[in-house]
């Protein structure tokens, strides 16, 4: 996969190509790496439960926490790739 980036413009989230197996999610000074599977046509995000900033471990904002799916939703389908998601410790689930 080519490298990615890509700005969701209601939140100020940006959200780019980390690797063939990784994108990071960046607001402003904070960074969440989000593992990513890429199917044909299709990315499958791992996410974790209770999201948490990688540089100081505190819980993302419940506005961004809340709308996680919508906006890599959103991005993914920008990058023409469909998403899928399966928070840690559950079953994947169609975006």
């Amino acid at each position: 996969m080519e490298s990615q980036l890509a700005l969701h413009v209601e939140s100020g989230a940006m959200l780019a190509g980390a690797g063939r197996e990784d994108v990071l999610l960046r607001l402003g000074e904070h960074s969440l790496m989000i593992a990513v599977d890429h199917g044909v046509g299709q990315m499958l995000f791992r996410l974790p439960a209770e999201p948490r900033w990688d540089d100081n471990g505190e819980p993302l904002p419940p506005e961004l926490a809340g709308n996680l799916r919508e906006i890599l939703t959103e991005i993914s389908r920008f990058w023409k790739f469909e998403p899928v998601f399966w928070t840690v410790g559950q079953e994947p689930s169609e975006g």
